[in-house]
């Protein structure tokens, strides 16, 4: 760190007032912006080069650049309320079914399929969509709202598994 030689009233050197402190701290550059990585497209070869390729330049801004999955946390909330609400009303005519008949009709197990098609699909693109800084927060309230239906659906699959080896 630089040692600051100013002086001030009564000859006291080497000593810099509060004022004087801020002014220092805040007169320093700040990092350049995430967005854009000039050295990198410096080496690259910007407009300064020589050849003047900009073809390079703008794959390598694009490269540092943090990718926007806002579009990804948009369809990982979406496929998670449909996920919950088609994997609800499966459940539901599971129950009815299981009332006139021992085996559940078609179009149950189609819906209860889709819900979790739909909510693994929709958990996979929060994850994907969590490490972006735009949506983080609509990533995590799809991740949330899939893993519901998934979990349970992996733990019925499971118990059937199991029944299914027990009767066999």
């Amino acid at each position: 760190m630089k040692q600051d030689t100013r002086t001030t009233t009564f000859n006291q050197p080497n000593r810099t007032t509060p004022a004087q402190a801020n002014r220092t701290v805040s007169s320093k550059s700040r990092a350049a912006s995430p967005q854009v990585n000039r050295s990198a497209i410096n080496k690259v070869g910007g407009a300064d080069s020589p050849s003047g390729n900009t073809s390079k330049t703008t794959k390598a801004a694009m490269k540092n650049q943090p990718k926007d999955r806002l579009g990804q946390a948009v369809v990982s909330l979406i496929f998670g309320i449909f996920g919950i609400l088609f994997f609800i009303v499966g459940m539901l005519k599971l129950g009815f079914d299981s009332e006139y008949s021992y085996m559940p009709s078609t179009g149950t197990m189609a819906t209860i399929l889709f819900a979790f098609i739909l909510s693994v699909v929709g958990f996979f693109l929060g994850i994907i969509a969590r490490k972006s800084s735009k949506g983080r927060g609509m990533a995590i309230a799809g991740i949330t709202l899939t893993t519901l239906p998934v979990v349970v659906m992996i733990l019925i699959i499971g118990a059937g598994l199991v029944l299914v080896y027990r009767w066999w």
